[in-house]
């Protein structure tokens, strides 16, 4: 399983909502940042960044 830098954003988001449903001191702060993480996700797929994977493994190479 790949996970692009979109991927891994929009997790993210998913995460800080979820947090900040149960939160009562910091529900501000927390949907603030599921939405920079959101915003983010759609930003980095515009500027070409959604492809790029982060667990590769180095041995396992296939150049086909």
């Amino acid at each position: 399983m790949n996970l692009g830098l979109r991927t891994i954003l929009l997790l993210a988001a998913v995460v800080l909502f979820v947090i900040a449903v149960f939160s009562d001191e910091n529900y501000a702060d927390l949907l603030a940042l599921g939405l920079a993480a959101f915003a983010g996700a759609f930003l980095s797929d515009a500027l070409g960044y959604a492809d790029r994977s982060f667990n590769n493994s180095r041995g396992n190479r296939d150049t086909t």
